[in-house]
């Protein structure tokens, strides 16, 4: 009897994905990549009021790891919003700091970083919440 486990089809394939995307995001964000800037963006100095970066860091190598797990599995819903919902609260931490950064200089790229989270988490939340009702319609 073979017992190894087995990643559940494309869903599994994606949280993989999403999972080396959460624990690179993570590592970056410890002291073992190096220190944090004195002057964060403003969409990460809005993040670390609440929490420290490194703490942040924490938070996103425990998602990967969630994720990592979780593509073995077919309960794979808490996997999914945790992916989605770090990359849309860091989205839109971001586009904060874009939008109150406008009040004082119009020179801010916040934008761009709120798009790279905010773009891919929409689409990740679409095409999971797609997937899981055409496998539950099965």
């Amino acid at each position: 009897m073979n017992s190894r486990p087995r990643l559940n089809g494309l869903r599994g394939a994606g949280l993989l994905a999403g999972a080396v995307y959460c624990l690179t995001r993570g590592l970056g964000y410890l002291p073992i990549a190096g220190d944090v800037p004195e002057k964060l963006p403003g969409g990460l100095q809005l993040l670390a009021t609440a929490l420290s970066i490194e703490v942040w860091g924490g938070i996103w190598l425990c998602i990967g790891i969630v994720c990592a797990l979780r593509a073995f599995s077919p309960n794979d819903a808490l996997a999914w919003g945790l992916l989605v919902g770090i990359m849309a609260a860091w989205g839109a931490a971001y586009a904060l700091g874009w939008g109150l950064s406008l009040l004082v200089s119009p020179g801010s790229r916040e934008w761009l970083s709120a798009l790279t989270y905010l773009g891919p988490a929409a689409i990740i939340a679409a095409l999971s919440a797609r997937t899981a009702r055409r496998d539950d319609a099965q």
